[in-house]
């Protein structure tokens, strides 16, 4: 998957953005009026004791004393509750200090005291995008129109939007942000992701290709390129693009599996197997890998060295009963009777309704001559569906060789009434035998 933006980054994002706000002018308007007219001495008082605080409050942030600037924030707000800056930088020492609550009280609490503190909005909106991202939509909303301009609120609005789900709604503000920001490399790269999972592929390949003219050394971006090409059902190239992304990514073991998969739709089964090995070699053991290994090497006829590979699969899944029913069925082609058998058995006993793990038990006992095994297993088949013609053929021979001719011969019969010439060698024997077992019956009644 295309790697998100974390939550250390915005952390950054947020000291910047308080940073920035710090600076801003404290609105006299925003003052709670007193109830009792103060002397100019007490307002004097009053005045230098603000500036005390704030002075301390600044201070102690600069030495990244953040509990300090907080009681005296704390301390200037009791005073002039109704400043904005000062809810706005006391949130930010909150923040500092992970009481994110707090902060998010703070935050709102200054922009309820003044609606046009952009920085307000927007650092609301960063808390809120880590816990609650649907939450954080509506002040990162208010902090792109209060800062139309700049490229970053536009792209956190985007982002928001995205980790809450509200995928097409996020294109706006991440193509906004790159429309205002040339060199910006992070809005290109979301924007391809949210295309990407919008399976809007072409465009989202554009995007990647986008953010990789901007930092060629980009992994992710490269990847997403690959993604990108991949979904669009361009194998080739997209092959050639997970192979650079591992070049610059070699203990990626899920790229190496999507490299192989490719390879084995392109029937490139010892690129595949390259990929493959590199991955476990990586350390990757999983039941995919196995599975895939089993795949390739069953596409180039080599069952033995995929039974070997469902082997591992099974070792990791003992209670998967898929796994030993293929394994079964591998080592049945392989003609390795006893191991099938024991494999099949085993998977039956997991589930006892695979009818497919039946059929092959059926094979297995008849080519291995166990006669009598081999019509009970039928008979277990035929209580779960129509038998086949190739299962009465199979019952006419058993019964053929433990010389119950009669029921033989109506196996037999059965069976060319079912098949009706399709089975040209099957066929004649049948015909054969039935006339063979006919004299002989004849001649025992004389």
């Amino acid at each position: 998957m295309i790697a998100r933006r974390t939550a250390a980054g915005l952390g950054l994002l947020v000291a910047a953005a308080c940073a920035l706000a710090c600076a801003l002018p404290r609105p006299a308007a925003a003052q709670t009026p007193p109830r009792k007219a103060k002397s100019a001495v007490e307002q004097a008082k009053e005045a230098d004791v603000l500036v005390a605080l704030l002075k301390r409050a600044d201070q102690a942030t600069e030495k990244k004393d953040f509990a300090a600037a907080a009681q005296a924030l704390e301390e200037f707000i009791a005073i002039k509750p109704g400043d904005a800056v000062a809810h706005f930088q006391l949130g930010y020492a909150y923040t500092a200090m992970e009481r994110l609550d707090d902060a998010k009280r703070a935050y709102t609490k200054s922009i309820e005291l003044d609606p046009k503190l952009a920085q307000g909005h927007l650092n609301l909106g960063l808390i809120l995008l880590e816990t609650d991202p649907a939450a954080a939509v509506p002040p990162l909303k208010k902090a792109a129109e209060l800062l139309a301009n700049e490229a970053r609120p536009h792209f956190l609005l985007g982002l928001a939007m995205e980790r809450s789900g509200q995928l097409e709604k996020a294109i706006a503000p991440y193509r906004m942000a790159a429309s205002l920001d040339a060199a910006d490399y992070e809005s290109r790269f979301a924007l391809g992701r949210t295309l990407l999972a919008l399976e809007r592929h072409t465009e989202a390949e554009a995007q990647f290709r986008a953010a990789l003219e901007r930092q060629p050394d980009s992994a992710p971006a490269r990847l997403g390129v690959a993604s990108a090409l991949h979904s669009s059902g361009k194998r080739e190239a997209a092959a050639g693009e997970f192979a650079a992304y591992l070049k610059t990514r070699p203990d990626d073991t899920g790229a190496r599996l999507r490299l192989a998969t490719l390879y084995i739709e392109l029937e490139q089964f010892d690129a595949a197997l390259v990929q493959l090995d590199a991955a476990e070699r990586g350390g990757l053991r999983t039941l995919d890998l196995y599975r895939m290994r089993a795949d390739v090497h069953v596409r180039q006829n080599d069952f033995t060295a995929a039974a070997a590979a469902l082997q591992q699969a099974i070792a990791l899944a003992p209670a998967d009963a898929g796994l030993r029913a293929t394994r079964g069925r591998y080592l049945l082609e392989l003609r390795d009777f006893p191991a099938a058998e024991a494999d099949l058995m085993a998977s039956l006993k997991l589930d006892a309704s695979q009818l497919p793990v039946l059929r092959d038990l059926v094979t297995v006992f008849y080519l291995s001559e166990k006669w009598p095994t081999t019509l009970a297993a039928i008979d277990e088949l035929a209580k779960h569906e129509t038998l086949t013609a190739a299962s009465w053929f199979i019952r006419g021979a058993c019964y053929d060789k433990l010389q119950m001719y009669e029921q033989a011969i109506a196996a037999y019969q059965k069976f060319l009434e079912l098949d009706r010439g399709k089975s040209e060698r099957q066929d004649f024997q049948a015909r054969h035998r039935v006339r063979t077992l006919q004299r002989m019956l004849e001649r025992k009644r004389r």
